[in-house]
């Protein structure tokens, strides 16, 4: 089935969530070093790495509503602190900066870059609130090339759902059939999208999946290959 659109995951399909994590626990230490009485980045790293969790936070780690504010606290209750600032301040610092640090996936503009230029359209389906997902893909620079921007948080349908991966379709005036989805989720990528009729590759080595899949991409640069069989 001729592929018409691309679309994709965010977080580990188009920009590297632990290595964003690793840069903006750097941006922290600088900031907040006259209020720390150590700005340990290896400690602040396995701090955020704990509570965001790759972006799928463990339930019970959850202490606020969202990953900015639970780890905002969680760093306010396990750092050593000559003088501690306040919980919103350390939480607006995440949602004001942490999209700033984003670290796109290797060859991630160069292939926005081919299939624009190839006359697809592309979209982007992640969950999440859809000002922090805005926030990464701004800066990631990447935002102009997708046709569509679709979060959990604006349709208010999370995937795996597949009503999400139709909704987009929909707005792009392409039938599901002849969409490719790209996501690093077994479930909530590859079975969402498969179950809404797109075409699904999955991007190994983040998530184990229970059953084999069968169509899969290391990298990025992959994907020029697959549209071309």
């Amino acid at each position: 089935m001729t592929v018409r659109a691309v679309l994709f995951d965010l977080d580990n399909t188009l920009t590297h969530r632990d290595l964003s994590v690793q840069a903006y626990s750097r941006y922290l230490a600088e900031q907040y070093s006259q209020m720390l009485n150590l700005a340990d980045i290896a400690k602040i790293t396995e701090i955020v790495r704990r509570i965001d969790n790759g972006g799928y936070p463990k339930k019970e780690l959850l202490t606020h509503s969202t990953i900015g504010r639970s780890v905002a606290f969680a760093l306010l209750q396990e750092l050593s602190w000559q003088s501690q600032p306040a919980l919103e301040e350390l939480s607006d610092f995440w949602f004001q900066n942490f999209g700033q640090f984003a670290v796109a996936m290797p060859q991630a503009e160069n292939l926005l870059q081919s299939l624009k230029a190839a006359d697809y359209k592309l979209a982007i389906i992640s969950n999440g609130g859809h000002d922090t997902r805005m926030n990464i893909i701004n800066g990631l620079g990447f935002a102009h090339y997708f046709d569509e921007i679709m979060s959990s948080g604006l349709v208010g349908i999370s995937k795996p759902n597949p009503e999400i991966f139709q909704y987009t379709a929909q707005k792009l005036a392409v039938a599901p059939e002849h969409c490719l989805y790209i996501g690093d989720h077994p479930v909530n990528d590859i079975q969402g999208a498969q179950n809404a009729s797109m075409q699904t590759l999955w991007m190994e080595g983040f998530h184990t999946p229970l059953q084999q899949i069968e169509h899969k991409i290391q990298n990025l640069a992959q994907v020029l290959d697959y549209l071309k069989h």
